[in-house]
């Protein structure tokens, strides 16, 4: 392995057979590094030619990739407060040191919302996973009756609700009727959340996104157009401890 300016060469990869896959694909992901996927019985032999093909783009990504790692592992990421705007409830956080090398995350909603973080806080990305658990849970436990509200209110149908925490999709519907919302639009505004989930809940009666579709949504949320904009650039904008939480 040949080292040039403090990067090793070839990188270390993880890499992925794909039986679908017609050619090797890169990508560099924050939880893994460059990531190589390979159709099935690929020659293996081949990958040190095409890492050096694609050298200067795989250098690249992964200094931006260490860049924002050191960045979002600074002990500034943790909140003191967490705003779940989409409910209008804030939540305060008390960081407490214990040992090192593990963490314990409680909660409690009463006299007022607290979360409770002890241990090693110099694991920073690990704080930050346990609060986006808390989050989840937080979010199954507030979202299924808004839910259950709006479609009463629109009158569009489901059946069940699922709560996850991607890091990029907002919400799905599914043929069987399922909404599945992701946690973090708590922390959106809430016009911008209740958008969310009367697009998912319009799906009961448009699975594609065609023009009658988009054309319900806007008879439930006339404004959809301007906060289906801002929707587009919220994910960019959401706290740093939950974009820290897929380090």
């Amino acid at each position: 392995m040949k080292k040039e300016k403090g990067i090793p060469w070839p990188p270390p990869c993880r890499i992925k057979e794909n039986a679908r896959a017609k050619r090797v694909t890169l990508r560099i992901v924050p939880e893994a590094g460059l990531v190589l996927t390979v159709p099935r019985g690929f020659d293996r032999r081949c990958l040190p030619r095409i890492l050096d093909r694609h050298r200067r783009w795989i250098e690249e990504g992964l200094a931006g990739l260490e860049a924002r790692r050191s960045h979002l592992s600074r002990p500034d990421v943790l909140p003191e407060r967490i705003d779940l705007q989409a409910v209008g409830t804030v939540w305060t956080v008390a960081t407490l040191p214990g040992p090192p090398g593990s963490v314990e995350i409680s909660w409690r909603h009463r006299p007022e919302p607290r979360i409770r973080l002890y241990g090693d806080l110099s694991q920073v990305p690990l704080c930050c996973r346990l609060l986006r658990r808390w989050l989840r849970e937080e979010a199954k436990r507030v979202l299924p009756p808004w839910v259950d509200a709006l479609s009463r209110e629109t009158g569009l149908s489901y059946a069940t609700v699922r709560i996850a925490t991607q890091k990029t999709r907002w919400g799905s519907y599914s043929s069987r009727g399922t909404v599945s919302l992701n946690a973090a639009i708590l922390l959106l505004p809430r016009p911008l959340a209740r958008l969310v989930i009367v697009h998912e809940l319009c799906h009961s009666r448009h699975l594609r996104h065609d023009g009658a579709f988009r054309n319900l949504v806007a008879r439930h949320e006339p404004d959809c157009r301007r906060l289906d904009a801002q929707l587009n650039r919220a994910a960019d904008r959401l706290p740093a401890w939950y974009r820290a939480s897929f380090w």
